[in-house]
């Protein structure tokens, strides 16, 4: 595994009370890729993508989504909103033509993005992605999932951020815990067991908490309605990457967004999971995203 690199570059850019956090990495003339944080995440998840060689063949931007990270919190939210900041983005950066990668919860946010860009995006590529939540398809969600998916949903919101808040300080240190599954799958633990990479997943993953719930419990609401566009404008190559042993995102999931996409092409990875994916085929999901 090759050494993995700070961003070159770290910026804010929004108004005020709308400020992104940035970070990019790569050469200012190689072609774009976008990365699209999971759930939870932030934009230093973008250094996970530059253990491989192939980081040098592209220009990675990365932003912690708001609410998350150092972005500043946004109560009006939602996939188009943000898409449209990201928008804003890339004509201030002089950017026309981009590719897009999404990773896990990015998928709706990558793929509002798709459909605002139209031909401007060359492919997107979601990998252990999330499909918008039913009572069908919810049963594949773990545990925990499912009880912070009842919470966002059915309790007032105002004593669901209360005890968030309360529950939030006394729990920062054992947050993944309370997130995810208590066991990972075995190609995941071998992730997390990895002298570099484990103690940077922690780190990120409090990294990107740190502001609080917020980010946490809109996003649950956000892929438990309607994501705000109609798959059918998405016309850009799409390839849609899940493990079989993913237990944080079921590749059932993958398979109802193979049907809202009937044109994507889907790599169905056997023995992978949710954090092994990204990080053993990351050269091919790069190699893809890119030819």
């Amino acid at each position: 595994m090759e050494m993995m690199k700070e961003a070159d570059r770290k910026y804010f850019y929004g108004p005020k009370g709308k400020q992104l956090h940035v970070q990019e990495w790569g050469d200012l003339d190689k072609p774009v890729v976008i990365l699209m944080h999971g759930f939870p995440g932030c934009a230093d998840h973008g250094r996970l993508m530059t253990s491989t060689p192939m980081i040098d063949s592209i220009r990675l931007i990365a932003m912690d989504r708001p609410g998350y990270g150092k972005s500043e919190n946004q109560k009006k939210f939602t996939p188009m909103l943000f898409a449209a900041q990201i928008v804003d983005l890339l004509s201030h950066l002089n950017i026309d033509k981009v590719s897009i990668l999404s990773v896990s919860g990015g998928a709706p946010f990558a793929m509002a993005l798709a459909t605002l860009l139209k031909d401007r995006v060359q492919k997107l590529s979601s990998v252990a992605g999330v499909a918008p939540l039913t009572l069908k398809n919810c049963r594949y969600m773990n545990a925990n999932q499912k009880k912070a998916w009842m919470l966002s949903n059915l309790m007032p919101k105002k004593v669901l951020e209360m005890g968030l808040n309360y529950v939030w300080k006394a729990n920062m240190k054992n947050i993944d815990e309370l997130l995810f599954s208590a066991t990972f799958s075995v190609p995941d633990q071998k992730v997390f067991d990895h002298p570099e990479v484990g103690p940077l997943l922690g780190e990120f993953l409090k990294n990107s908490l740190a502001p609080g719930p917020h980010g946490v419990m809109r996003d649950l609401k956000i892929y438990s309605k309607h994501w705000g566009f109609n798959f059918q404008d998405i016309k850009c190559p799409v390839t849609l990457w899940h493990g079989s042993a993913d237990d944080v995102v079921h590749f059932k999931y993958a398979e109802d967004m193979k049907r809202n996409l009937p044109q994507a092409k889907y790599n169905f990875m056997p023995g992978e999971g949710h954090y092994s994916l990204p990080m053993n085929c990351r050269d091919a999901i790069i190699s893809d995203l890119i030819a």
